[in-house]
């Protein structure tokens, strides 16, 4: 059996240095260390029994660390950009709900995140299989040796073990044989799910009765809602950034509520929307499903709705709420986010809608923001920090920043300072075409970004802060409202955006069975609840 066993134990060292490396985790380095233990003995050692064939014992133990140590790359890599397993659902979503042109993006803005796992596996590969020949060489005198009844014994006792294995969901899910195939069959049965789930929402629709919506607003009202994507308010001058980020903020912000401590609920978009436009939270996840949302409350109290979008419409949820509204508009034709298409082209279609005779209506734009790759989302007329020494510079060499992601942050301030442009330009033709007209335009993103705020990574991040700290302001055409709080006590307020629903209904003026004043930011009567990151109380810092 010592065949098997320097087998095995080459196998070990590689996936050691995978954990070593921080590719893998504890818990993955066990689990994959006992199915590969099974797999030699069992799989590998059946072509011992009888007469020994060494060739063959040789070639499916690299056939085992080639699909071992490519597992391990992968998931290595895939942790370092999400910040979660990679079988996280919302991992396994952005892989799978992707386009070519967002797949492409991906390898541009990521190459070397992904050309170091791709080293990292060759490096560790090859030095298996230089190994491993020189142990077959070693083993060369040895063919017709053959094992005795314990070893016999062993290999079908670790046979036996690796099937047995495979009837444990867990352990079976971690062969990496299996695991890809297990996800594509997930992904497979949530697209199945989709025709449920428009159907669930349609049942939703024709319960109206239930909802109890009421208007008590004015004759003629209109609601923005503005969508911003991957923009961290760290990044704003508006909120103290030392780059002039956001000057077209920075001059209005006196007509600005600028709320200072704004969580999203998830560092991904779709998880963020389902809960921000529906009574779904992070306590009760399932709600959006049964309850109807924000865009469909709207509808039934009267407003005219629209959903003008730079964003990629795919055929999941945001595509289903979407096609709810009276109007959509989905500007990006091609690529989704790695299409170079600017969130400026969406002021034409802005503008028509402020124009539409209805008087009351909701205006929901979804921007592409500052999501990665940053230099895509801004005109070159833009590039305003490209290469710049100041005190942002700085901080980053101070911090051991690399050269790639001071690059980064350069290009990401680039687009949050084109994203202030857009921005203001809509508050701006807002303030123009309201006058004498009621209008508020509340403006948030689904998710913050790091782009070297904590530690020298630029992308998404459910780990750290910086993946939920997001901005939130609101302009209003009446701001003095008759009992609401001031300035000073509204701007501080903690809030995580999960509850935002309950804030957009109270600027729609409406009450329903599902609005909830206490959860509502504007409110007199809001209580602050205990915000949440990664299933963890979060706790500034």
């Amino acid at each position: 059996m010592k065949f098997l066993s320097k087998r095995l134990l080459i196998g070990l060292a590689g996936l050691g240095l995978f954990w070593g490396l921080g590719l893998i985790s504890s818990n993955e380095f066990a689990k994959s260390a006992v199915l590969m233990t099974t797999a030699v003995f069992g799989l590998a050692g059946l072509f011992m029994l009888g007469r020994p064939r060494l060739r063959a014992v040789s070639a499916l133990s690299i056939v085992i660390y080639l699909l071992f140590f490519t597992d391990a790359a992968i998931k290595g890599f895939l942790r370092d950009y999400f910040g979660l397993r990679p079988n996280h659902a919302l991992v396994l979503q952005a892989m799978l709900n992707t386009d070519s042109g967002e797949t492409q993006e991906f390898f541009l803005h990521n190459y070397l995140g992904l050309s170091k796992a791709a080293v990292i596996f060759l490096a560790l590969l090859l030095l298996a299989i230089l190994t491993e020949r020189q142990l077959r060489r070693q083993e060369a005198g040895l063919a017709h040796a053959r094992g005795g009844w314990r070893g016999k014994t062993l290999i079908v006792t670790a046979f036996s073990i690796f099937i047995a294995l495979h009837f444990n969901p867990t352990m079976a899910k971690e062969n990496p044989v299996l695991f890809w195939p297990l996800r594509l069959l997930d992904y497979r049965l949530q697209v199945a799910n989709l025709q449920n789930m428009q159907d669930e929402i349609a049942r939703n629709m024709s319960k109206r009765e239930q909802w109890l919506v009421s208007y008590t607003g004015e004759t003629e009202r209109t609601v923005i809602l503005v969508i911003g994507e991957s923009i961290n308010r760290a990044n704003m001058s508006l909120y103290g950034y030392p780059r002039t980020t956001t000057p077209l903020l920075d001059a209005i912000s006196g007509e600005l509520l600028v709320f200072s401590d704004v969580l999203s609920p998830e560092a991904t978009t779709l998880g963020s929307l389902m809960k921000m436009l529906t009574p779904a939270d992070l306590e009760q996840p399932d709600l959006w499903n049964k309850s109807p949302d924000v865009v469909a409350l709207a509808r039934h109290a009267g407003y005219k709705t629209f959903w003008l979008s730079n964003q990629y419409i795919g055929d999941g949820w945001i595509g289903l709420i979407a096609g709810q509204a009276d109007k959509s508009v989905f500007i990006n034709k091609g690529a989704g986010r790695g299409e170079n298409n600017l969130d400026g082209n969406l002021l034409p279609h802005f503008e028509q809608a402020l124009a539409d005779k209805a008087p009351r209506k909701f205006i929901i734009v979804h921007m592409l923001g500052a999501h990665p790759t940053y230099d895509m989302r801004y005109p070159k007329e833009f590039a305003a920090f490209d290469g710049v020494s100041d005190a942002v510079s700085t901080s980053l060499q101070k911090a051991d920043r690399s050269t790639r992601i001071q690059d980064l942050r350069d290009e990401y301030d680039n687009a949050i300072l084109y994203n202030d442009y857009v921005l203001g330009s809509l508050i701006r033709r807002v303030a123009e075409k309201g006058a004498g007209h009621a209008a508020a335009l509340l403006f948030i993103s689904d998710h913050g970004q790091e782009v070297g705020h904590t530690r020298d990574h630029a992308g998404h991040s459910s780990e750290d802060e910086s993946g939920y700290q997001v901005p939130m302001l609101i302009w209003n055409s009446q701001p003095k409202i008759a009992g609401a709080p001031g300035r000073a006590m509204l701007e501080p307020r903690s809030y995580q955006s999960d509850d935002l629903d309950h804030t957009i209904l109270g600027l729609l003026k409406l009450e329903s069975a599902y609005s909830d004043p206490t959860l509502d930011i504007m409110h007199n009567r809001f209580s602050p609840r205990q915000r949440l990151i990664n299933g963890l109380p979060y706790r500034p810092g």
